[in-house]
C-alpha cells in the first residue's frame, strides 16, 4: 500500500533528523535499531490478531457503510431544508467559487472530525459501548494493522456518528453559502482526509514515537498523541480522543501533550487471552448483554421497592 511506503519514510526522515539533531550527525545503527523492533512486534501475537481482523474488517466494514442508520448527505439535505424554513433561503455568496469549495471541504473535515471525537469519548465513558471499543484497546503492540483491529458494531456506530456531523456541518455551509458547493476530493473522500491519512495515519499505529509539541501539538495529533491514547498507565487515560485533529481535544480539555523523549508505554487492557477470535468478536456481546441485565435488573428493584 502507498500509504505505509510514505509512513516509512517519514518516520525514517523523522529519525534522521533527530539523530543529527542530538549528535550532530545521522548514525545509520539507528535505523538498524527500529528495523530491529519492527521485526520483535511483527511476530507479536498482537500483531497476528490484527492481522485477522483486518482480514474481516476489509469485509465487514464495506458492508456495514451500507447498513448505517444515517446517510450524511440526507442529513445535509434536511439541514439546509430546516435552516430554510426557519430563516428563510439566501441569496447565492458573491465568493469565487474556489474559496467556497475550500471552505465547505474544511468544514465538511471539522464535522468528521467532530464526530470522531464524540464517538470515541462515548465508547470511552458508557460501559455498553466500552465493551466494543475495547476490542481496538487490547492491541499490546501498536502496528499500521491495529487500525482494523475495531469491533464491526464499534465500526456501525461510529459511521452513524460521523455521517450525522459531517452532514450536519456541510449543510450548514450550504445553506450558508446559498447553494449547492462541491468538495474537493480525490477519488471521492475529502483531500484533506486523504492527506493526513497518508501523514498520520499509519504511524499513529506504530512504535516511532513522533511527537508535536507547542502550538503544533495542540493542532494536529501526532502519532505520540495517540499512543499516549493507548497506553496502560492511567495518567494517560481518557485523553487525545480525536482522529487527525487536536483542536476538539484542545477545546474541552481532554488534550494531552506527548513528551520529547518517549517514556516506555505499554499497551493494552487487563482482559484474559486478549488476542483470540473469541475474545475481539464475542465476548463483546457478552459483556454488553451483562450490562444490560444489570441494569434492567436494578430498575425492577427500585419499581418493586417502590411498589411497597
Amino acid at each position: 500500500m502507498p500509504e505505509l511506503g510514505v509512513a516509512f519514510a517519514l518516520a525514517l526522515g523523522f529519525l534522521a533528523l533527530r539523530q543529527h539533531r542530538r549528535r550532530g550527525r545521522f548514525h545509520p545503527r539507528a535505523i538498524l535499531r527500529a528495523l530491529l523492533a519492527s521485526r520483535r512486534i511483527l511476530v507479536h501475537r498482537s500483531t497476528r490478531a490484527d492481522l485477522i481482523c483486518y482480514g474481516i474488517n476489509t469485509f465487514a466494514i464495506s458492508t456495514l457503510i451500507g447498513w448505517g442508520v444515517f446517510s450524511g448527505n440526507t442529513v445535509s439535505a434536511l439541514t439546509v431544508h430546516c435552516l430554510a424554513g426557519l430563516f428563510g433561503p439566501r441569496a447565492p455568496a458573491a465568493l469565487p467559487g474556489c474559496a467556497l469549495r475550500a471552505g465547505i471541504t474544511v468544514a465538511a473535515f471539522l464535522g468528521y472530525e467532530l464526530g470522531y471525537y464524540l464517538d470515541h469519548v462515548m465508547k470511552h465513558k458508557i460501559p455498553f459501548l466500552w465493551a466494543f471499543h475495547k476490542t481496538h484497546h487490547s492491541a499490546e503492540v501498536l502496528t499500521p494493522l491495529t487500525v482494523f483491529r475495531v469491533h464491526p458494531i464499534d465500526t456501525l456506530i461510529f459511521v452513524d456518528i460521523v455521517a450525522a456531523t459531517a452532514g450536519l456541518a456541510h449543510g450548514v455551509f450550504t445553506y450558508a453559502a446559498g447553494r449547492s458547493v462541491g468538495i474537493y476530493l480525490v477519488d471521492g473522500t475529502n483531500v484533506l482526509f486523504i492527506a493526513c491519512f497518508f501523514l498520520l495515519a499509519q504511524l499513529q499505529h506504530s512504535q516511532f514515537w513522533m511527537p508535536l509539541r507547542g502550538l503544533p501539538g495542540r493542532l494536529v495529533l501526532s502519532p505520540a498523541h495517540h499512543q499516549l491514547h493507548h497506553s496502560l498507565d492511567p495518567a494517560h487515560h481518557n485523553r487525545n480522543f480525536g482522529s487527525f485533529l487536536a483542536v476538539w481535544d484542545w477545546a474541552f480539555g481532554t488534550l494531552a501533550i506527548p513528551e520529547r523523549r518517549s517514556p516506555g508505554l505499554r499497551f493494552g487492557v487487563a482482559q484474559n487471552q486478549p488476542h483470540r477470535l473469541e475474545t475481539l468478536l464475542v465476548a463483546p456481546f457478552k459483556e454488553s448483554g451483562r450490562f444490560f441485565v444489570k441494569k434492567l435488573r436494578k430498575k425492577l428493584l427500585l419499581l418493586g421497592a417502590g411498589g411497597r
